[in-house]
């Protein structure tokens, strides 16, 4: 190269480049990757580019930069590796200064997500670009997935027209008054961008800081004494998995939470539990961004600072786990069931067994009592005679309570108590077993087939007006909030089966439908119909367009395209 554009402040790397090839004189948009890597065998990756080795080396004479000054300045490596163990990042540097792509987006999570499919841009920056450099370009920090307001104008980023991934790969388009236009404001409620501000803060620090990359297990710890001194988490390691999800989800609130791909359920699994507990898994880094604000946890003290817990700057956990431990190790020594144990370090049965794993100690309890009885029955003993006498009045007393509801209802909160009196006292919890016959109410199935059509037909209809989705049962279903039952009730709704069944899609029929909507998406947006545009806009791959290659054709000639890609 005879020269190299200056990188602007917060410019991402694909932008610089963008604003090289326009400069460039070159005819062809190929000849501008043989400039700037010497080979034609690479592609326009906008978060974590490849050859930079080789973009260096092509540099005029003079020039300054490293591979690793554009990495960590002008690319989004700090953010999506902030969170990742450094023998790792090595290896993504590598990558990133001569290799495949495809691995460092694997390494980092970023295909865990769905990615921006359009560059973004601030009105307000792009305005302020021109006036100070004559021309705009693409900002780093607004490209990140996830972040939807610009700090520095505390308003919301705007899609351009120009897609990130589609067409042709190997050429560099930078921001420009075509493709960055304002058509529709877009306004997100008060609470939504407060939420949306934090993040776009706290990204902001990732990205112009280059923290020291820490090993999963400082972030636990880290984390960790958070939960403890939030009283989600006891010293022993415990986690109240359900309370940190529901107050999770209350205070970011399930609309945000599924905008940054980050929902949660309330059952066992998800990122969250997944990010408070030992794992190897890789996860986005917004999700731990989320965790650290809803903590308390600055970014800055999240990486410096060892989080302690007591005012002397000391983290007891670790030193309250040594002692629990060898507490555990003295009572499995003394002849205590494991539900003693448990009762007595005031912890659960399974955390229990899970330190003895842990610990290697020698498994020591019977099924006769923990221990206890061997030498003689446990239903011989006082103990489990003043035990049966107190569970048989605790049975009959919650029947007295609940005098409305039948004993299968009542065990269910109370399944300890009948699991023991059904494994020890069995022939009794049959004599003192209720059951109470309820009326079963009849549906009308002929009045439910009549509501129900209407409605259908009207989510038909919405679903005919936006991006083609899929008609199927299920679809349908899922729309009305019935789809748990609907198609397993379909024949006792003769009308709404006849209007779906009308109306029930096959793969290459909707393929169809959503190319021929693609074609009209691409004519509104004044784009080149091309295969690869085609493709991206319609959501399917060129296999599916070329299947349905007569179909195709047919549509494009009667709009007067060209149907040679087809």
């Amino acid at each position: 190269m005879n020269f190299f554009p200056t990188p602007y402040a917060d410019e991402i790397l694909y932008s610089t480049l963008a604003r090289y090839c326009i400069r460039s004189g070159n005819v062809r948009e190929i000849h501008n990757f043989e400039d700037l890597f010497g080979t034609r065998n690479c592609i326009a990756s906008l978060e974590l580019p490849t050859h930079l080795d080789a973009l260096i080396n092509n540099m005029p004479v003079g020039a300054k930069y490293t591979a690793e000054y554009l990495i960590y300045k002008h690319t989004l490596f700090p953010f999506v590796a902030a969170f990742i163990p450094e023998e790792r990042t090595k290896k993504i540097i590598q990558t990133m200064r001569n290799g495949e792509g495809a691995i460092s987006y694997n390494r980092t999570g970023l295909l865990s997500i769905t990615l921006n499919q359009y560059f973004r841009f601030c009105p307000q920056c792009f305005r302020e670009d021109v006036e100070i450099y004559g021309e705009p370009y693409w900002h780093r920090l607004h490209q990140v997935t996830g972040v939807y307001i610009c700090p520095k104008h505390k308003i919301p980023l705007y899609n351009s027209t120009q897609l990130i991934r589609a067409g042709n790969r190997q050429r560099f388009i930078g921001a420009s008054h075509e493709n960055c236009k304002v058509d529709e404001e877009i306004t997100y409620s008060k609470d939504l961008t407060k939420k949306m501000l934090w993040m776009a803060e706290d990204v902001q620090v990732l990205l112009n800081n280059q923290f020291e990359f820490k090993e999963p297990e400082w972030f636990r710890s880290q984390f960790r004494v958070k939960l403890v001194e939030k009283g989600y988490a006891r010293m022993n390691n415990y986690i109240h998995q359900k309370r940190l999800k529901q107050d999770f989800i209350n205070f970011y609130g399930e609309e945000y939470l599924n905008l940054v791909q980050s929902p949660l359920t309330m059952n066992s699994k998800g990122w969250l539990p997944d990010l408070v507990r030992k794992n190897d898994r890789t996860t986005y880094a917004i999700r731990y961004l989320l965790l650290a604000r809803f903590l308390e946890v600055p970014i800055v003290d999240l990486f410096n600072t060892k989080l302690a817990t007591n005012a002397e700057g000391e983290n007891t956990i670790d030193a309250y786990q040594e002692l629990w431990d060898q507490r555990l190790i003295e009572l499995s020594q003394s002849g205590l069931s494991i539900r003693a144990i448990a009762e007595i370090l005031e912890s659960s049965t399974k955390t229990i067994r899970k330190a003895i794993d842990r610990l290697g100690i020698d498994e020591f309890w019977k099924f006769n009592g923990g221990g206890k009885y061997l030498h003689k029955k446990y239903i011989d003993t006082e103990e489990f005679k003043i035990k049966r006498e107190e569970f048989r009045r605790k049975w009959l007393q919650l029947h007295a309570e609940y005098a409305d509801i039948s004993s299968n209802q009542i065990r269910r909160k109370n399944d300890g108590l009948y699991s023991w009196l059904k494994k020890y006292d069995k022939e009794w919890i049959e004599g003192n077993y209720r059951r109470v016959k309820r009326v079963v109410n009849t549906v009308d199935w002929d009045k439910r087939d009549a509501e129900l059509l209407p409605q259908v037909k009207e989510i038909v209809i919405e679903m005919k007006k936006g991006k083609p989705e899929r008609m199927t049962w299920t679809t349908i279903g899922s729309k009305l909030g019935i789809s748990g039952w609907l198609s397993k009730r379909k024949e006792k709704l003769p009308l709404v089966k006849a209007y779906i069944e009308s109306q029930v899609e096959t793969m290459e029929e909707f393929h169809i439908r959503k190319i021929k909507w693609a074609i009209d998406e691409l004519e509104k947006q004044e784009k080149p119909m091309t295969l690869w545009n085609l493709a991206e806009t319609a959501g399917v791959k060129p296999r599916y367009i070329e299947s349905n290659n007569k179909e195709v054709r047919e549509i494009l000639i009667s709009k007067g395209y060209s149907v040679d890609f087809v």
